[in-house]
C-alpha cells in the first residue's frame, strides 16, 4: 500500500516536460500559445515549469498554460494541471480540482491519469474514499500497461 507522501512523490515524477528549444523557436512556440494551441500551450507551460529554453522556471506561469490547454480537451496537459494542484506546484494545492482533471485525463485513455486516479480514489485524496471505482481505475490502467497499478492492485489483496 502507497503512504500518502509516496503517493504525493507519485504525483511529482508524473509531469511530462517539453523538450528544449531555440530563442526563434521559443518565440514562435509563445505565439502559437497565445493564439490557442493547446500543444504549443502545453509545451509552453513544460517549458516555463522546468526552466526550458532560456525561459526562468516559474510554476505559477506552467499552470496558466496547462489549464488553457487542458480546458480544450489535451489529456497530457489535463494530466500535468492535476499534477500541480495536487502538489501545490505554482498554484494553491487542491485535492479536489486534481481529481477532477485526472478523471478527464483519465477518461481519454491516459494509463498514468487512470492509475492516479485510481490512487486518489481509493486514498480519499480529493474527496470521499470510493473504492470499487478505484479498483476499477487501476485495472483499467494495468491493461494499458502501467505496472504500478498492477503493483498497486497486488498489494490491495
Amino acid at each position: 500500500m502507497f503512504t500518502r507522501k509516496a503517493i504525493i512523490c507519485l504525483l511529482c515524477c508524473g509531469l511530462l516536460v517539453a523538450q528544449v528549444l531555440s530563442a526563434p523557436a521559443i518565440e514562435q512556440l509563445q505565439a502559437q500559445a497565445r493564439q490557442g494551441d493547446p500543444w504549443a500551450q502545453l509545451n509552453l507551460g513544460a517549458a516555463h515549469d522546468h526552466g526550458l529554453s532560456g525561459l526562468v522556471a516559474d510554476p505559477a506561469t506552467a499552470v496558466h498554460w496547462y489549464r488553457q490547454s487542458a480546458e480544450q480537451g489535451l489529456d497530457k496537459a489535463q494530466f500535468n494541471l492535476a499534477h500541480c494542484l495536487a502538489t501545490g506546484h505554482g498554484v494553491p494545492q487542491d485535492y479536489a480540482e486534481a481529481r477532477l482533471w485526472m478523471r478527464r485525463a483519465a477518461q481519454q485513455g491516459m494509463a498514468d491519469a487512470q492509475f492516479l486516479l485510481g490512487v486518489m480514489l481509493l486514498e480519499g485524496l480529493g474527496g470521499r474514499v470510493v473504492a470499487e471505482e478505484g479498483r476499477a481505475w487501476l485495472q483499467r490502467a494495468a491493461k494499458g500497461g502501467n505496472a504500478d497499478a498492477d503493483d498497486y492492485l497486488r498489494n490491495l489483496r
